[in-house]
């Protein structure tokens, strides 16, 4: 089986490949997210029949590439419910602005998984995670999933909310001036979505 990191890196491949290898990749960001809520359980000393602990996991991809990671999610978790944030980076400041939200009701033991492929410089993180502690989320109960990452959004997350776990399958060098990360692997959502 070929790595799905080179796959991703590779800039000539086709449409398809790169949505398979997407794929491969969120399956195991999907399974580790799991392990890592199974392992809080036991930490905690909570049953998985026990409904007093962890609560329910939500699934809340930062639209639109975030989308590419929920067929794994919900795959790994079916019972999960969905909310969904827009949000749109401005290329000049790279700061996001919010253009939709839809969030399910969060209670105080819900497990929120944030899907978004690129952690950068983390503004869309840090935004998406902010509404999420509006609805209601706690900051300990939070999870960031990514497929890659820059050391400048790493440090953005824990900088704004240090409870928060940080779940990425690459942590890449830096960003450019552009703020995309390097090496990197181009704007995902144009590679996944064809545009």
């Amino acid at each position: 089986m070929k790595d799905p990191f080179i796959v991703l890196r590779n800039r000539k491949i086709r449409i398809e490949d790169f949505r398979k290898a997407s794929g491969k990749v969120a399956a195991l960001l999907a399974r580790e997210v799991a392990r890592h809520i199974v392992k809080e359980k036991t930490r905690q000393n909570f049953s998985a029949k026990n409904s007093s602990g962890r609560g329910k996991v939500i699934l809340v991809p930062i639209l639109r590439a975030g989308l590419a990671l929920l067929p794994s999610f919900i795959e790994a978790f079916p019972n999960a419910r969905i909310g969904f944030i827009g949000l749109k980076r401005n290329e000049k400041t790279l700061k996001p602005k919010a253009y939709y939200q839809n969030i399910p009701m969060i209670s105080k033991n819900d497990v929120v998984a944030v899907l978004d492929p690129m952690l950068a410089t983390g503004g869309s993180a840090v935004a998406g995670i902010k509404t999420l502690i509006k609805c209601g989320a706690r900051e300990e109960n939070i999870i960031f999933v990514g497929v890659i990452s820059a050391p400048d959004g790493v440090a953005n997350v824990q900088k704004n909310f240090p409870l928060v776990q940080i779940l990425c399958a690459e942590y890449d060098k830096k960003l450019d001036k552009k703020g995309y990360i390097v090496p990197g692997l181009g704007d995902f959502g144009d590679r996944y979505f064809g545009n």
